[in-house]
């Protein structure tokens, strides 16, 4: 019978080569320090299979579920809650400006211009933050954003600078809106994926404030997304 110290040892997975009976009976004779070892590494080959087969938002989410409270945890565990891949957006017209604030307490929800309300998530609504997508483009009218072709932000907002908060601190400091340059690139339009994402908490304020030189043209607006998996009810 195979021991926990040569199924840890060993570069193959030799569970497969055991039953659940002798997999127990080793569990239960094996000494505590071999089955710290083994449940490493157990957890280790989770997190690789994890990266290889899902999405590179869903594997980060997986590496942080330790920091989401004891609840959240719970729900997953129980599935009365589930991740999902989640994207937010808000819609801002900033013609004539030089300065915008892309979350407002006053924001609401309307089909076309934003999916969150009040610059916060919803109780309970735990989110990865992922990735942070930026577009820009021009309207017929400065009210009417429905009309605007969103592609990459032009070269007087990518030469400006931005700031992201959340959850009561600076999650990006000051940084070059070049990020947002995705031309050649293979990736969404306007995506910037963060090295490290971060969790942002329900109920708390988030905050992306852009600035640039120039006054913005007529009748221009910018597009945020906030890329992501998030916390929802089964």
């Amino acid at each position: 019978m195979l021991t926990l110290g040569q199924i840890e040892n060993s570069e193959y997975n030799l569970l497969g080569a055991m039953s659940e009976e002798d997999f127990l009976q080793a569990l239960e004779l094996g000494a505590t320090s071999d089955k710290r070892k083994l449940f490493r590494k157990m957890q280790n080959q989770s997190r690789a299979m994890s990266t290889a087969t899902g999405s590179r938002s869903r594997a980060e989410f997986e590496k942080r579920i330790t920091m989401l409270p004891k609840e959240i945890q719970q729900g997953l565990a129980t599935q009365s809650l589930q991740a999902v891949d989640t994207a937010y957006y808000v819609v801002k017209t900033i013609g004539g400006s030089k300065v915008v604030k892309m979350f407002k307490d006053d924001d609401t929800k309307v089909v076309g211009t934003s999916n969150i309300s009040s610059g916060k998530l919803e109780k309970g609504n735990h989110f990865l933050l992922y990735g942070i997508q930026l577009l820009g483009g021009v309207s017929e009218s400065k009210d009417d954003a429905s009309r605007v072709n969103f592609d990459v932000v032009p070269d007087y907002i990518r030469d400006g600078e931005f700031e992201f908060k959340a959850n009561g601190t600076i999650l990006v400091p000051n940084t070059s809106c070049e990020v947002f340059q995705t031309t050649g690139k293979d990736t969404f339009r306007g995506l910037w994926i963060l090295d490290n994402p971060k969790i942002i908490r329900d109920q708390q304020s988030i905050e992306l404030n852009l600035e640039w030189g120039a006054n913005a043209p007529e009748n221009t607006f910018l597009k945020v997304i906030l890329r992501g998996t998030a916390v929802i009810k089964a």
